[in-house]
């Protein structure tokens, strides 16, 4: 989009266009407001704003164990977040300098080590939030930032996700069809997983004025076999689902396997129970039912990474706060959750 398309669009000449965006002149509240829409909406302010900010991150250094690479269906959120920040570096053209460790875990001592023999603009650790590499890598020389995760601590800056707000958004969603009995199902897992957690109970409590109340159930892993295996158990133990009519699962993994074992004892779902996930990823979607969920929005998180190196590059020396950028979630509905009156 041009300035001069902008023109035609909006009917005015090249001159208040001009004027408009860039504040020369007194120009009628109407006309600028249709200018500026146009602008926006054509991407033209966003494109401007980029070609005014001059690029300075040439490289990065991308930090991740083995563990944590898209390897299965098991951790397509992984492949997303990894692929949506090769796409942005590649249009960009920053390169990408990876570091991978094998295990599940960076250990400080050798990721230091290696990450002072290579040269690169800024350091990116992916998902690991092991408090002791993160406060060795926020006294490096280099601005550092977690991707998809958080530091505790603010030492270190990050982008991720809206973990409390999406828990709180998914609870809401499943009380607005009229659940009140809702089951949490989820595992001991990172710092983020934690807050989601928070997120559950912090929307329970608040609601029990309306007959909210909740309960947890814990299993190993986010894998969808451990999930079958676990509610097996725990549907073995109380003797079904009682008077429980929905169910939040941490991760759309856990609730691929919650709604296999829930079919396999002869519940429907959604009409005897409904199930509700979190993460949004493919294989929730071919699902039947296809799995209702609360959207993370895992493409925009490589961007945002960039953006935000960026800032820290051009702010460097000043000694700023680090800055943490969660973006917002969303529920996708499809068919696994239902109102309270279609169940049973």
């Amino acid at each position: 989009m041009s300035i001069k398309k902008i023109a035609e669009q909006s009917g005015v000449s090249l001159s208040t266009v001009s004027h408009v965006l860039n504040g020369t002149a007194k120009i009628s509240d109407a006309v600028r407001d249709r200018v500026m829409t146009i602008a926006r909406e054509s991407g033209y302010l966003d494109s401007r704003l980029r070609r005014a900010m001059q690029p300075t991150l040439k490289s990065v250094m991308l930090v991740a164990s083995a563990d944590r690479l898209p390897q299965n269906d098991t951790n397509y959120v992984s492949w997303t977040i990894l692929e949506s920040l090769r796409k942005e570096c590649a249009a960009r053209g920053i390169q990408i300098k990876p570091l991978v460790t094998e295990g599940s875990r960076l250990m400080p001592g050798p990721v230091l080590s290696r990450i002072k023999e290579t040269p690169s603009d800024g350091i990116i650790v992916y998902f690991d939030e092991n408090p002791e590499l993160l406060e060795a890598v926020s006294r490096l020389d280099r601005p550092a930032l977690l991707l998809a995760g958080q530091d505790p601590t603010m030492r270190v800056g990050s982008v991720g996700i809206g973990n409390r707000y999406g828990a709180r958004l998914g609870v809401q969603h499943l009380l607005d069809l009229g659940h009140r009995n809702i089951a949490l199902v989820g595992w001991t897992g990172r710092y983020t997983i934690r807050q989601r957690q928070d997120g559950y109970n912090e929307a329970i409590r608040d609601h029990e004025a309306i007959g909210a109340r909740g309960s947890i159930i814990m299993i190993d892993s986010f894998e969808p076999e451990e999930a079958a295996r676990s509610m097996r158990r725990w549907l073995e133990e109380n003797g079904g689902l009682g008077d429980l009519t929905a169910m939040f699962c941490l991760a759309d993994n856990i609730a691929i396997g919650v709604i296999q074992a829930l079919k396999e004892r002869g519940y429907r779902v959604p009409q005897d129970v409904s199930v509700l996930g979190f993460d949004d990823i493919l294989r929730g979607q071919m699902m039947d039912p296809p799995l209702s969920t609360v959207h993370a929005p895992l493409a925009q998180i490589g961007r945002m990474a960039l953006d935000e190196m960026e800032y820290c590059l051009r702010t460097l020396g000043e000694h700023l706060p680090a800055r943490r950028v969660e973006l917002g979630c969303t529920i996708v509905e499809r068919g696994s959750c239902a109102p309270i009156g279609t169940a049973r």
